[in-house]
């Protein structure tokens, strides 16, 4: 069965850019990617988090340690495309947590693509990984 927006905890639009094409005539793969760092970001800004050294008022926040993007459809311009985003409760544990989150075409009406993310929290003084925050935590946790 194949994923929905509504099954998503946090959606951004994004519109597809002529300049993100390549020479196969559709959207370049690394660009799904960018897709997907914009709807973690804007999830975390969402909930007060801001993702740079400072997190909460401390120096830990977490940081992209694995990704797995599964294309199902290449993109064009011009389109627009939303990115749903949710967390996994049942993946937090005490350093690292997953996303889940699906890109979705606008103009064809269905997921382009599917993408995993593995976020692992670090401490940016000490420059060495570091428990989730309780407060980033709790924030995450009200969104599953």
């Amino acid at each position: 069965m194949s994923p929905n927006l509504e099954d998503y905890h946090h959606i951004i639009s994004l519109p597809v850019a002529w300049g993100e094409m390549d020479a196969a005539q559709h959207v370049n793969n690394t660009v799904h990617l960018r897709y997907s760092e914009s709807g973690r970001i804007d999830l975390f800004r969402s909930i007060g988090f801001e993702v740079n050294t400072s997190g909460f008022g401390d120096p830990v926040g977490p940081i992209l340690a694995e990704i797995n993007c599964r294309y199902k459809m290449p993109l064009t311009y011009p389109d627009t495309v939303k990115v749903g985003t949710r967390f996994r409760a049942d993946t937090l544990r005490e350093f690292d947590f997953w996303f889940d989150q699906i890109i979705w075409s606008e103009k064809h009406q269905r997921v382009a693509a599917e993408v995993k993310t593995r976020l692992v929290c670090y401490n940016y003084q000490a420059l060495q990984k570091a428990p989730v925050p309780i407060r980033l935590s709790q924030a995450l946790q009200a969104f599953a």
